[in-house]
This record gives structure tokens, C-alpha cells and sequence, in this order.
């Protein structure tokens, strides 16, 4: 279970949340199964953060930092992370169905059953990253400008080539 107190310092605002995260840079935040559905954490430095099976459906993370934060079975259903920096960062079971992740930083993500359907990933970086399949990337919205391994790019190009366009 989250601590409560990482989630009210969250939930007080983005910039309050930074500020506690230079204070304790220790301090590794557990946000696991917290409730955080329409929360706007557009910004806010969430790296290294225990958000197991959160619900976060329609927040604002446009800008957020996420590098190396574990978003097992997370729920980012409708999510912006437009420039988001989420390298690292651990999606296994995860939902970004129709999630903007538009210039996203996901390099050397864990991707083992995430749901992309619908995702957009216009020029976002999907280099590095394990268990991403093809099959998970056809069901994308779009890859238009996305950053892939030659491997997937080849596989994308010859199955679902509209994707890249």
C-alpha cells in the first residue's frame, strides 16, 4: 500500500511534491496502489517511485520525471506524458491504453505485457526497451517519428507500415 504521506504531499501540488523530493532525496516514494486518477503531476519528479498497480487514468503528466519508477499494472489509461522521462522504467503488466506519450524518453523500459492500444508515440524513444513486441506496437495509435531497435522498426515496417507515417 502507498504511504499516505507521499500521496497528500503529492496530491498538494507538483510544486510542493519537488520540494520534498530535495529535501528527502533519500526518500524513495511509494505511491503503490494509490488513487490518483485526474491528478495533474505535469513536472513532477516521480523518479525511482513505487507506483505498483496505481490508478493514475487521465492524469496530467506531461513533463514528469520517471526514470527507473516501477509502473507494474499501473493504470495510465488516458494519460499525457508528452516529454516525459520514463528511461528505466518498469510498464510489465501496464495500461496506456490511448495514452499521449508523445516525446517520451522510454529507453530501456520493461514492456512484458503492456497494453499500448491506441497509445501514441510520435516521436517518443522506444530503443533499449525488453519484452516490447511488435504485436504490442501494432496496436499503437501511431509511431510516427518514434525512436525503435532495428529489429521492431523492420517488423513494424513490413506489418503495419501506416503506423510510421
Amino acid at each position: 500500500m502507498a504511504d499516505q504521506e507521499h500521496v497528500v504531499i503529492l496530491k498538494s501540488g507538483v510544486a510542493e511534491w519537488n520540494s520534498w523530493r530535495a529535501e528527502n532525496p533519500g526518500a524513495g516514494p511509494d505511491l503503490s496502489w494509490a488513487n490518483l486518477s485526474g491528478v495533474d503531476l505535469a513536472g513532477a519528479n516521480l523518479e525511482g517511485a513505487n507506483m505498483k498497480l496505481a490508478f493514475c487514468k487521465g492524469c496530467a503528466m506531461d513533463g514528469a520525471i520517471l526514470k527507473g519508477a516501477n509502473l507494474y499494472g499501473t493504470n495510465l489509461e488516458g494519460a499525457r506524458l508528452t516529454g516525459a522521462v520514463m528511461s528505466g522504467a518498469n510498464f510489465e503488466g501496464a495500461h496506456l491504453i490511448g495514452a499521449d506519450l508523445s516525446g517520451a524518453d522510454l529507453s530501456g523500459g520493461a514492456f512484458k505485457l503492456a497494453n499500448l492500444r491506441e497509445a501514441v508515440f510520435e516521436n517518443a524513444d522506444l530503443r533499449g526497451c525488453s519484452r516490447l513486441t511488435a504485436a504490442q506496437l501494432e496496436e499503437a495509435a501511431t509511431l510516427r517519428g518514434a525512436k525503435l531497435d532495428p529489429l521492431l522498426l523492420e517488423q513494424i515496417s513490413v506489418s503495419s507500415p501506416c503506423l510510421l507515417d
